[in-house]
């Protein structure tokens, strides 16, 4: 009757010995366990063919008692009295070792994972197509890159330890680049489709020149394949200090409050344009809430933090090189590619003053700019529609752009929320 329900003489849970012992007996004397003491092997991984050991403890295993005595419960289970006690008097008993049932910490084993990935992961590397002098261009090949996947790793050594194996694979994959050399080299872009120039105004900062070229920089020999959409704030990244970014005025809140990265608007305005005059597909745009005349009126372009962005989709078939040149008076965009049979026109735009039924004054006819002057000075908020009209292929389709603005940046009238700071 004592051995009734008990494990059976000689019997071990991997290094533990459980002979005698009751089920909530032997689950107690687990709980208590060093799970590197009692296992009988280490937990291997496999790295691309490299086979890393680890103690159960250093990549989060720990054991889990319920699991394992759930698994052995048939044997502990007497149900020949006779013969098992025949067993006992003959001592019979073959030693029986069972194994333990682990289960993982899954944030300490990402922890040892992403340790890893400082000799495994490395970033993939466009292809490149810089232009030369003379109507030459030079292209450099691209580079497959390589990422640890956390994520499928851990899934591995969970289904393993649940087979109770102590060995699983670690997953890699590879990052494959977005631009190739072959591509470059049978499409070059290298003709100019469009380009287009913004000043700055007669009180920007020197630190917000500083952030046009820097952010100039970063989108200079850019290449959009076909078909993609390009993200501007993907492409210039977080505005900050480490990223070479300084303070300077941004639009907030209908006032001026300096920010870092203050001044990409004018990026996307003149990037904007030359889109607009290459044909390309806006797919995001979003309009200042306050117009300034160094824009184009009703084709301006504003992005900011997550918010606001401006996408552009490559909808021709080859790839446009995007370059860039900030000086310390203007910037400048060009867009260079196959020569594609586009042409693009522009409509004057129509502006409509809220609160007003007449139709839209146009801004070219002079019997309506007293009326937009004074309008404008007694700072009233207004819509603007500029139509684009294109032709290709025989076709032609046109789109409307349309813009709402509180009122013109151009009177002393917005406030500001505190000083930008000096260099």
């Amino acid at each position: 009757m004592f051995w009734n329900g008990r494990f059976p003489p000689n019997f071990y849970i991997e290094k533990t010995d459980v002979s005698g012992l009751s089920n909530s007996e032997a689950f107690n004397k687990l709980t208590s366990s060093d799970v590197d003491k009692i296992t009988v092997s280490p937990i291997y991984l496999d790295l691309e063919g490299r086979i890393l050991a680890y103690k159960p403890s250093e990549l989060g295993a720990q054991i889990s008692p319920y699991k394992t005595i759930k698994s052995l419960r048939a044997a502990a289970y007497r149900s020949n009295y006779i013969a098992d006690l025949a067993k006992r008097m003959l001592g019979n008993y073959k030693k029986q070792v069972a194994p333990i049932s682990l289960e993982i910490n899954r944030d300490i084993f990402k922890a040892v994972l992403e340790g890893l990935t400082n000799n495994i992961d490395s970033p993939s590397k466009e292809a490149t197509f810089a232009l030369l002098e003379g109507g030459r261009y030079k292209i450099t090949k691209e580079k497959t890159g390589k990422q640890l996947n956390i994520k499928k790793s851990i899934v591995n050594l969970e289904e393993a330890l649940q087979k109770n194996e102590r060995r699983a694979t670690i997953e890699t994959a590879i990052i494959y680049p977005r631009v190739y050399a072959k591509y470059l080299v049978k499409f070059p872009p290298k003709s100019l489709l469009s380009e287009y120039t913004t000043y700055y105004g007669s009180h920007d900062s020197p630190n917000r020149v500083h952030n046009i070229k820097v952010a100039t920089g970063r989108l200079n020999n850019y290449v959009m394949v076909s078909g993609e959409t390009f993200s501007l704030l993907d492409n210039l990244g977080e505005f900050n200090q480490k990223r070479g970014f300084k303070e300077a005025f941004v639009l907030y809140n209908d006032g001026l409050e300096p920010q870092y990265g203050g001044g990409s608007c004018q990026i996307a305005t003149t990037l904007y344009n030359a889109a607009l005059l290459s044909g390309l597909e806006i797919v995001e745009r979003h309009n200042h809430g306050i117009y300034f005349t160094i824009y184009p009126l009703g084709r301006d372009a504003s992005i900011y933090t997550s918010t606001r962005d401006l996408k552009i989709k490559n909808n021709t078939s080859h790839p446009i090189l995007i370059k860039g040149v900030a000086t310390d008076k203007k910037l400048s965009f060009q867009l260079y590619g196959t020569p594609i049979a586009r042409k693009i026109y522009f409509s004057s735009p129509l502006i409509l003053f809220d609160g007003e039924s007449s139709e839209p004054y146009n801004i070219m006819s002079e019997e309506a700019k007293a009326k937009i002057k004074e309008a404008l000075l007694s700072g009233k908020s207004f819509s603007t529609y500029v139509k684009v009209m294109q032709e290709e292929g025989g076709l032609s389709k046109e789109k409307t752009i349309r813009s709402h603005y509180k009122f013109t940046g151009d009177r002393e009238n917005i406030k500001i929320i505190r000083p930008e700071p000096e260099q």
